[in-house]
């Protein structure tokens, strides 16, 4: 015992001499949270143990670098016997221990069948770290020790006598080792937040790119770049380092993974899943994967396979917030609002600030309807993340269902100089700019949304009804069709193929495109409200009345449906029944002038000139240039 406690002091010695800490530096202080598995818990003093490691440990790393790891909470943790690696035991560590208020989880376990294995294993990103029993309570603490440094920023190296050597841990911290420390000593243990930002990011990409000129064939410094240059988003410096990776290691799951993701943000979908599917087929049991390829599928919109995978990586770690989030996001996209608002909800649940999840809540919020729900959690996610788009977005489409035109407008552009690739933002611009009859802007952003995203049904309909307000009938015909060929149930299509071809006097094919509208979805109004105008057309004034009907039973505030009954039982002379409609037409818009002017003349027939003179005010109010002749004779009935 004696002889193995002065090796101990002389390894500490060891460490504390390659590298002295300046006491005047302020300590930086973490909190663990340790658990053991029920074969490490086997002896009576596993609490005792576990103490004197981390507290050795730490010893080392506050006495080099002035960090300190303290233990806030011990606890069991019941592995699981069928995994054979400690990639895949550290993953079973993450799906069963959640990382809570706590920066580091540290585990330890003494499974038996991982006695070939290394002594431990850490993430960097992920904030975990787990090594196993060993021989002797010293080696155990260089372990822990070189798990520390994984934690922050250093990996292993080709470098004899080297804590961070790769193939046998040494005592020293190498220099290049201390100074990736160093530039971590304040870096953020967050899975929500890249570990460190700014000009740290650049230090370390020129202390990696010095250490490569070494010629080591060092793996992981590829990887560490890889990861920085990620969080910059220069995705060909990091497919760059993630191939220099792989002529070393072709074998190498991050660099899989990192490749997956540049390919994905750079557009190219399919390469992007290839790297994903490589990646899985040598750690299948990786949440994080999962995640990103259910990403992929989500931009190929392919929701089931995206639900597929976003399912598979809650089941590996039940604490995976962003994970709830995309598949609440994957449900929203499916305008399914109440699992949408579920999923978001758990979310939150586990990440209060999870700026995304509050936005899918906005916006299924607004599927249902609820407006100041859902404005209410749009400006919450943007005062968590004031670049988020989608929560700008939200607030434009909110905005235009308010009629509150120049505020959609000012929300969506937002949206847009924040994100200039975002489809639906696009989109929902030109709807507005459809609404406020500016054609043009209209169809500049619809053409871009459907260039961003080819095959946007939403997008590619709304185009036909822009060409449908330009005249432009031959182009709206070929834009439906194009919807068509993509999908042949689209009923909007049918509508607006429909208006162009009663625009085009072709009153048949009209006719057929209405009916097949109708067949597809029974609860448009629309194409029952223009078969009735074609109908009328035909003077079959009984089936003319039981289309506009039928619109109004789907839709009781439709005004133009209204302003077609008012005219058509003004022809049948049934003046009454026609003020009724007209009466409509001005409770849904006041200052409707067409509605108006009718109500003057149907007053003027009925000898109301009071009536008549009143509304004929009216029109001329909302902008109508009214009949002189019908004026005139007006004032003289009035004057009689």
């Amino acid at each position: 015992m004696r002889n193995y406690r002065v090796f101990f002091f002389i390894l500490l010695f060891v460490f504390i001499y390659q590298l002295s800490y300046s006491q005047g530096q302020q300590i930086r202080t973490f909190q663990i949270k340790v658990v053991a598995d029920e074969e490490f818990r086997s002896v009576s003093d596993w609490h005792l143990e576990i103490k004197r490691l981390v507290a050795n440990s730490s010893r080392v790393f506050e006495k080099a670098f002035g960090i300190r790891f303290e233990i806030k909470t011990i606890e069991a943790w019941v592995s699981d016997n069928s995994q054979n690696s400690m990639p895949d035991l550290l993953n079973d560590l993450r799906r069963k221990i959640p990382q809570q208020d706590c920066d580091v989880v540290l585990g330890f376990t003494e499974q038996p069948y991982l006695e070939k294995e290394l002594g431990g294993i850490a993430s960097y990103l992920k904030c975990y770290a787990l090594v196993k029993k060993m021989k002797s309570s010293s080696v155990m603490t260089r372990m822990i020790v070189h798990e520390f440094c994984h934690l922050f920023g250093a990996v292993d190296l080709n470098e004899e006598g080297s804590i961070m050597d790769k193939k046998n841990p040494g005592s020293k911290f190498d220099e290049f080792t201390a100074q990736i420390i160093r530039i971590n000593k304040n870096r953020i243990f967050s899975v929500y937040h890249f570990p460190i930002s700014g000009k740290n990011m650049d230090e370390t990409i020129a202390l990696c790119n010095g250490r490569k000129k070494l010629c080591r064939g060092e793996e992981e410094i590829h990887i560490l770049l890889a990861s920085i240059y990620l969080e910059k988003e220069d995705y060909n410096a990091m497919m760059e380092e993630c191939l220099e990776a792989l002529k070393i290691n072709p074998d190498l799951p991050d660099a899989y993974h990192h490749l997956g993701i540049a390919y994905r943000r750079k557009g190219q979908l399919d390469q992007a899943i290839e790297q994903y599917q490589k990646m899985l087929r040598l750690q299948p049991d990786l949440p994080e994967v999962h995640y990103n390829l259910g990403i992929a599928y989500i931009k190929k919109e392919m929701f089931d396979e995206a639900i597929e995978e976003y399912q598979k990586a809650i089941e590996l770690n039940p604490f995976y917030g962003k994970a709830y989030a995309n598949l609440g996001f994957v449900y929203l996209q499916m305008e399914m609002a109440d699992q949408a608002i579920e999923l978001s909800q758990k979310a939150l649940d586990i990440y209060p600030e999870l700026a995304e999840a509050m936005s899918t809540l906005g916006a299924a919020h607004i599927l249902k309807e609820n407006y100041s729900e859902a404005e209410d959690y749009s400006r919450k996610a943007l005062q968590l993340d004031p670049k988020l788009s989608g929560a700008h977005n939200n607030l434009g489409t909110i905005f235009m269902i308010k009629n509150m035109s120049e505020h959609a407008i000012e929300e969506y552009r937002k949206a847009l100089e924040l994100n200039p690739q975002y489809a639906q933002g696009h989109y929902n611009l030109g709807r507005v700019y459809l609404l406020e009859n500016k054609i043009d802007q209209a169809i500049g952003h619809f053409r871009e949304a459907i260039r961003l995203k080819p095959g946007y049904l939403k997008a590619l309909s709304n185009l036909a009804s822009a060409y449908l307000e330009k005249d432009m009938w031959d182009e709206a015909v070929k834009e439906c069709q194009r919807v068509l060929s993509i999908d042949p149930d689209y009923a909007t299509a049918y509508v607006n193929l429909g208006l162009a071809y009663m625009k085009k006097e072709m009153n048949r094919e009209a006719k057929e495109a209405y009916q097949k509208a109708i067949v597809i979805d029974e609860s448009i109004p629309q194409p029952h409200n223009n078969l009735g105008i074609l109908y009328e057309k035909e003077e079959n004034f009984d089936a003319a009345i039981r289309e506009y009907q039928i619109a109004l039973s789907l839709k009781p505030r439709y005004l133009q449906a209204h302003l077609n009954m008012g005219n058509l039982f003004f022809k049948k002379n049934e003046f009454q029944t026609a003020i009724t409609h007209y009466e409509e037409v001005i409770k849904i818009n006041p200052q409707h002038a067409q509605a108006h002017n009718n109500l003057a003349v149907v007053y003027y027939y009925q000898e109301e000139f009071e009536k008549a003179w009143e509304h004929l005010i009216k029109a001329e109010e909302a902008g109508l240039q009214v009949h002189p002749d019908f004026k005139k004779e007006l004032k003289k009935k009035l004057k009689k």
